[in-house]
């Protein structure tokens, strides 16, 4: 799998694309994981302290 996408411009120098959609998933994937335990350690965090 290719991470970055190449090509060459009318002058023949290397040029960048883009990256590889195979990894938007993962992006995606990682982002939910991101959002679910942020929720869940404001979630604890709150709980101490309206314990104190």
């Amino acid at each position: 799998m290719e991470f970055l996408r190449y090509s060459r411009d009318a002058w023949g120098q290397t040029v960048l694309e883009g990256m590889s959609w195979d990894l938007f998933w993962y992006f995606v994937g990682a982002g939910g994981a991101f959002i679910l335990l942020h929720m869940v350690y404001m979630r604890l965090v709150n709980q101490k302290k309206g314990h104190e």
